[in-house]
C-alpha cells in the first residue's frame, strides 16, 4: 500500500495555485491517513473535495462527475495532521506561555502525566483549570496554521488570507 507521502510526492507541483487558508485549515483538520479516502485539492480550481475510493460523492450530475473523475489523478492529497504529537505541543505551550512559575510547574506536571498515561485530556483539563483555555487554543491554532503554510510552500501553493 502506498503511503501518504508517496501519494503526495508523485503528484505534480501546483505552482501558481492560490487557495484559501480557511478552506485548507478545515480540510486538513478533517483529513484522514488513508490514501484513497480524504480531502484532495483540485489544482485547477483550488477547491478541496472529499474523495472516497477516488470517487467524489458530492457531485450528483453524471456528466460533471465523469469530467471530474477523468482528472482525479491530478488532485493533490492533503496532508494528515491527525498524527500531530499533542504531547509535544502541550510541552511547547507549557514552555512558551506567559505565566508564573507555579502555574508552569502545574502545566509541566500535567504534560508528564498526560504523556505517561497517553491521555492528552489531562493536560487540557489542567490548562482549562488554570484559565489558559483560550491561550492554549490560540497557540495550537498558530501551530496548525504554520503547518498549513509550510505544506503550501513545499507544494508551491499561494495562500489567500
Amino acid at each position: 500500500m502506498r503511503t501518504e507521502s508517496d501519494l503526495t510526492n508523485d503528484r505534480p507541483r501546483s505552482s501558481g495555485l492560490s487557495v484559501s487558508m480557511s478552506t485548507l485549515m478545515y480540510a486538513i483538520d478533517s483529513e484522514s491517513e488513508y490514501d484513497e479516502y480524504g480531502y484532495f485539492l483540485d489544482p485547477k480550481t483550488g477547491k478541496t473535495h472529499l474523495l472516497w475510493d477516488m470517487r467524489v460523492d458530492e457531485i450528483d450530475d453524471i456528466e460533471l462527475f465523469e469530467q471530474f473523475s477523468a482528472r482525479i489523478d491530478e488532485f493533490i492529497k492533503l496532508p494528515d495532521r491527525s498524527m500531530t504529537d499533542c504531547y509535544a505541543r502541550a510541552e511547547q505551550f507549557s514552555d512558551e506561555v506567559d505565566i508564573d512559575e507555579t502555574m508552569r510547574k502545574r502545566l509541566k506536571k500535567a504534560c508528564k502525566k498526560s504523556r505517561r498515561t497517553s491521555n492528552i485530556t489531562l493536560f487540557l483539563k489542567e490548562a482549562h483549570a488554570l484559565g489558559l483555555y483560550r491561550e492554549q487554543v490560540a497557540f495550537w491554532n498558530q501551530l496548525d496554521e504554520a503547518f498549513v503554510r509550510q505544506w503550501c510552500a513545499e507544494q508551491g501553493i499561494s495562500i489567500i488570507e
